[in-house]
């Protein structure tokens, strides 16, 4: 459980993500989503669970950064590149996410804002499904690592298994393309 101390010193930055509702494009790979990760992880669903967990620690909100329809496998994101701007230009010194999945699904970049860059800029970060937070001393930086590492190697071996279902598509001679050509 994520406790916040002195939550009059912070104002948080609440980021949510989804990717698009039909695909998500990671290393130009396109992967199907299931209606639960849909429902479960919509923005709107995302955004009352971060408000909630602020209002119940006391904690102000500056803002929502929201990138709705953008992969984790990329950070050049809209509104993620406002966020860090916003930190740059200290606006907000707590970001604040649903889980890890949500901020992103590349561990390399993950454990440059976690370890170094958030740092730098006294940057509190917390994932609450996640129980992570970097101004506790319980956060362990291989848990962060290892969820970060499951988060990727999800986006990889969901691409791997698109990748092999359009081969048995092609084999059995179905159509691949959105629209078939058809001729007159």
């Amino acid at each position: 459980m994520i406790t916040i101390a002195n939550p009059e010193k912070y104002v948080a930055g609440l980021y949510e993500r989804l990717s698009n509702e039909k695909i998500e494009v990671g290393n130009g790979e396109v992967i199907e989503i299931s209606e639960d990760e849909k429902e479960s992880g919509s923005i709107s669903t995302q955004k009352i669970f971060n408000e909630n967990f602020c209002k119940d620690n006391n904690i102000k909100i500056y803002k929502h950064y929201t990138d709705d329809g953008y992969s984790g496998a990329t950070f050049d994101r809209p509104d993620f590149n406002k966020m860090i701007q916003d930190i740059e230009n200290k606006k907000i010194n707590l970001i604040i996410v649903k889980d890890l999945s949500r901020f992103g699904r590349l561990s390399s970049k993950i454990a440059y804002y976690l370890e170094e860059f958030f740092i730098e800029k006294g940057v509190r970060f917390i994932a609450v499904n996640d129980d992570i937070d970097t101004g506790s001393i319980e956060t362990s930086e291989d848990m962060v690592q290892l969820k970060a590492f499951f988060n990727e190697w999800f986006l990889r071996d969901t691409s791997r298994k698109v990748r092999n279902g359009k081969k048995t598509r092609a084999r059995e001679g179905k159509v691949m393309t959105t629209y078939p050509t058809y001729r007159i």
